[in-house]
C-alpha cells in the first residue's frame, strides 16, 4: 500500500505525507497538488501508521472540498470512512456541540439560522428594544457581532465606548444573542464560539477530544479566525500531531475575521514545526507564473517562495486598454465568441472575475445581446427561494419546536384560518407565560383574546406538528419531506395556482423532494444507515453558496475574485483592472490593505490553466456619474514583457456582430418586431433570472413584457432586456 500511496507524488508532496509526527506547516502554492497531499497523507496514517480513522480530524473550508476528499480516500485506497472526521470547521463544531449540548444555553436540536435568518431576527431585535434601522443598520450591525463572536467576545465581555454607536451596541448584542436562544437557536459564528469556550471553560471535555483526535489537519489556514485558530490550537495542544497546510500569499478574507499573522506565526506557536514548502505547480504555463511571481514578491509580509511549473512557457497575456466599461464588455464578449467558433472552446472552460459584483451587470447585458449563456457563481441558491424556505421552516419546527421564527413564518401557510389577530394574541399570551409559541397553544384555552376558531385552528396545526416529530422519529428525511407536503398541501396549493409563477414553484418543491432523496441516498452510502431530520438540517444549514457552483454546465461563468479562490479554469478574464477596484477604493489606506488586495490579484491570475486576459477601461461610470480611470497599479508590479497589449481605445461598435453558432437558431430581437415573443414562451434577464411571459404589449416602437420570473417577482421590461430561451 505504502508504493500506491507515495509512488505519484512528487519530492515535496512526499515529505509532506511522511512528516506525521510534531507540528507541521506546509506551504502549499498555487496548483500545487495541495488537495491530493492532504488525502495521501490521511491514506498514509491509517494504512502504514495504523492510525484509527477515528483519531484524525481533518478541516477544510467547504462542504465541497471535505466530500472531494472523502471521495478519494475510498475511491483511491479503499478506506471506510464511516469513523473519519472530515469536514468545514463549523460543520465539525456542529457535530461536537450536539454532542455536548448539556453545557450550552441552547438543547441539542438548536437552529442554525443562516443570514438571511439572522438579518429578519435583528429586524425584530431593533424593533423590542426601540432603536431605528435607519441609525443601526442591520448589516453593519451584524458584522460587527460577527467580528466580536470570531475574536470569542460575548456581549457581557463586549467592550464599550463613547462613540453614538458604541452607547448601543452591547444592547444591541445582548439582545439579539437572548432572542436567538430564547428561540433555541444559533448563529454561524456562535458555532465556533461556544465550540472554543468550552475547550476553554470545561477541562474534562477537553482532554476527551485531545485524547481523541491525536492528529489534527487543518487546511486553508490562512483563512483561519482567530476562534479558528484557538479551536486547532487546543485540540493539538496535548499531541502537538498539528499538520497546517496554505498559502499565505492566497489570504484574502481579513473582511470577514480571517487573520494572515496565524500562519506567519505558526513557527512562533509551535516548537520546531518541520516547514515544507511545496512550489512546483501543476496548473499554469510558465508566463502566468512568472507574472503572478514578479506581482506578489512586491509583499513584504510573507512566507519567501516562487512557483515553477514544467509546463510550457505558454502564451503572452494579452492586456486590454478600452474606453469604457461598456466596450470592454464588448470586447470580452467578441474575445468569448472567436474562442467558441474559431477555437472550438467550450464555455466552461471560460471564467471571468471581477472585483466587485456591480461589475457583472454590463457583461450580463452584453451576454445576453450575443447569446452567450452565462451563470453568476456565489448568487441566491435553490434553497433560498420563498415556497422552499418555507419547508424548510417545518422542517426546522419539527426539529426544534422552539423556533419561533420557523414558527411564525409557517402557522398560516397554505392558509389554514390563523390571522394576524390571533398571531398577535398568541405572541402575547407566549411573552406572559414565558414560553415558545408552539408551547403556549398547549394552553391557548386559558387565553381569552384569542377567538374559539382560533384557538381550534392554532390545536389542530399544533396537532400536526406533534405528528410530524413522531414520524421523524420513525422515518427518514425524505420520507418525512413527503408526508409534510403532502400533508400540509403545499404542492397542491400551487399546482392549484394557474400562474406561470405558481407552476414554477410547484416544479422547485418537486426538485426539493428530489434532493432529499439524493441527500439519503448519499448518506446511506457513507454511513450505512439512512439519514435523520437532524442529520439533514446540520448538512442543510452549513452548506455555502459557492457549494452550489456548477463547474459542468456549458456556460461562461462569471464570478469575483474572492469566489474563485480554489477554482480553476483554462480561459480566464480579469475584467476592471483599474486603481479604485483592485486595489478597491475602500482598500488604500494602509500597507495590509493594499498588501491584502494585491494577494487577490495574484489568486485571481493563477486560477488560468492556459490563456489569461486582463483588461481595464480609461473611464467607468459610478451611479450617476463618470469618472476617469487609471489601470491597477498592481500591472506596474509585472514586467511589461510578459503582456502582448491592445489599446481598444479606437474601438468601434459593431452592431451587425453576430456570434456564427447561431446561425440557424433563433435571433435575439431587439423589441421591434412582436412576433419574437409569444405569451407562455421561458425568457431570460440578466438580473431577475428565468421566467414566463405572461402579456406583450406594444408601445410606440417598443414592446414591453410582462413576465412572472422563477423567483417569484412579477416585471413589466422592455424586450431588448430579454434573451428568449
Amino acid at each position: 500500500m505504502s508504493s500506491s500511496i507515495l509512488n505519484t507524488l512528487n519530492e515535496k508532496q512526499r515529505e509532506a505525507v511522511l512528516a506525521t509526527e510534531g507540528p507541521v506547516l506546509i506551504l502549499a502554492g498555487a496548483g500545487s497538488g495541495k488537495t491530493r497531499c492532504i488525502v495521501h497523507r490521511i491514506a498514509y496514517l491509517i494504512s502504514e501508521k495504523k492510525v484509527s480513522p477515528h483519531n484524525i480530524l481533518a478541516v477544510t473550508f467547504t462542504n465541497k472540498a471535505a466530500n472531494e476528499m472523502k471521495e478519494r480516500l475510498q475511491n483511491q485506497f479503499n478506506i471506510n470512512i464511516r469513523y473519519l472526521w472530515v469536514g468545514t470547521f463549523h460543520s465539525m463544531c456542529a457535530r461536537i456541540l450536539r454532542t455536548e449540548s448539556q453545557f450550552l444555553p441552547v438543547t441539542q436540536n438548536y437552529t442554525i439560522y443562516d443570514g438571511i435568518d439572522q438579518q429578519r431576527i435583528m429586524k425584530n431585535v431593533l424593533k423590542e428594544i426601540n432603536l431605528a434601522e435607519t441609525n443601526f443598520p442591520i448589516k453593519k450591525i451584524l458584522h460587527i457581532i460577527s467580528q466580536q463572536k470570531n475574536n470569542l467576545v460575548e456581549y457581557d465581555e463586549f467592550s464599550i465606548d463613547d462613540t453614538f454607536y458604541g452607547k448601543y451596541l452591547q444592547q444591541i448584542y445582548e439582545a439579539y444573542q437572548k432572542y436567538l436562544i430564547r428561540n433555541n437557536g444559533v448563529d454561524f459564528d456562535d458555532l465556533l464560539l461556544y465550540t472554543a469556550k468550552l475547550f476553554e471553560n470545561h477541562k474534562d471535555l477537553l482532554e476527551r477530544y485531545q485524547k481523541q483526535f491525536k492528529y489534527v489537519m487543518i487546511d486553508e489556514y490562512q483563512d483561519t479566525n482567530y476562534a479558528q485558530y484557538r479551536f486547532a490550537y487546543l485540540l493539538a495542544k496535548k499531541h502537538k500531531n498539528i499538520c497546517v497546510v496554505g498559502d499565505d500569499d492566497q489570504s484574502i478574507y481579513s473582511w470577514r475575521g480571517a487573520n494572515i499573522k496565524n500562519i506567519l506565526s505558526f513557527e512562533d506557536d509551535y516548537e520546531k514545526p518541520k516547514v515544507i514548502r511545496m512550489t512546483q505547480n501543476y496548473r499554469s504555463p510558465k508566463r502566468v507564473l512568472s507574472a503572478a511571481n514578479e506581482l506578489i514578491s512586491r509583499n513584504e509580509s510573507r512566507h519567501k517562495k516562487e512557483l515553477w511549473t514544467e509546463k510550457e512557457y505558454g502564451k503572452d497575456i494579452s492586456l486590454y486598454n478600452t474606453q469604457n466599461e461598456r466596450h470592454e464588455a464588448i470586447m470580452v464578449s467578441q474575445k468569448i465568441n472567436d474562442l467558441h467558433d474559431t477555437h472550438n472552446v467550450s464555455l466552461k472552460d471560460i471564467a471571468i472575475f471581477y472585483r466587485t459584483n456591480a461589475q457583472s451587470r454590463v457583461l450580463e447585458t452584453q451576454f445576453i445581446k450575443d447569446h452567450i449563456d452565462y451563470q453568476i457563481v456565489g448568487g441566491v441558491n435553490f434553497f433560498q427561494r420563498k415556497e422552499i424556505k418555507d419547508i424548510i421552516a417545518y422542517l426546522r419546527l419539527i426539529a426544534n419546536p422552539k423556533d419561533n421564527e420557523s414558527f411564525l413564518r409557517i402557522v398560516n401557510f397554505p392558509k389554514r384560518g390563523i390571522g394576524k389577530t390571533t398571531v398577535s394574541h398568541l405572541l402575547d399570551f407566549a411573552v406572559e407565560k414565558n414560553s415558545s409559541l408552539f408551547d403556549a397553544v398547549e394552553s391557548v384555552d386559558s387565553c381569552e383574546a384569542i377567538s374559539s376558531l382560533g384557538k381550534e385552528h392554532l390545536k389542530l396545526f399544533k396537532r400536526m406538528i406533534d405528528g410530524f416529530i413522531v414520524i421523524s422519529q420513525q422515518q427518514p428525511i425524505n420520507k418525512l419531506v413527503k408526508e409534510v407536503i403532502d400533508n400540509t398541501e403545499i404542492l397542491d396549493f400551487y399546482k392549484h395556482d394557474d400562474s406561470i409563477e405558481g407552476e414554477s414553484k410547484a416544479e422547485n418543491i418537486r426538485e426539493f423532494v428530489a434532493s432529499t432523496d439524493e441527500f439519503a441516498e448519499n448518506f446511506i452510502t457513507i454511513h450505512d444507515k439512512e439519514p435523520s431530520l437532524q442529520e439533514y438540517m446540520q448538512n442543510l444549514s452549513l452548506v455555502s453558496d459557492i457549494d452550489y457552483a456548477d463547474t459542468d454546465k456549458d456556460v461562461v461563468s462569471l464570478m469575483t475574485m474572492h469566489n474563485a479562490k480554489g477554482l480553476e479554469f483554462p480561459y480566464v478574464f480579469i475584467v476592471g483592472a483599474e486603481d479604485g477596484l483592485i486595489p478597491h477604493r475602500n482598500s488604500m489606506e494602509s500597507t495590509g490593505d493594499i498588501e491584502e488586495e494585491r494577494r487577490l490579484f495574484y489568486v485571481a491570475m493563477t486560477r488560468t490553466i492556459k490563456e489569461l486576459f486582463i483588461s481595464y477601461a480609461q473611464s467607468r461610470s459610478y451611479y450617476d456619474s463618470t469618472t476617469s480611470s487609471f489601470p491597477s497599479r498592481f500591472l506596474n508590479d509585472i514586467n511589461k514583457s510578459h503582456f502582448q497589449m491592445f489599446d481598444m481605445t479606437n474601438f468601434q461598435t459593431n452592431n451587425d456582430f453576430r456570434s456564427k453558432r447561431h446561425i440557424g437558431k433563433k435571433t435575439f430581437n431587439l423589441g421591434t418586431d412582436d412576433s419574437t415573443f409569444k405569451v407562455g414562451q421561458r425568457v431570460e434577464h440578466m438580473s431577475f433570472g428565468r421566467g414566463r411571459i405572461l402579456s406583450i404589449r406594444k408601445d410606440g416602437e417598443l414592446i414591453k413584457l410582462t413576465i412572472s420570473f422563477d423567483s417569484g417577482e412579477l416585471k413589466k421590461i422592455i424586450s431588448d432586456y430579454i434573451k428568449v430561451l
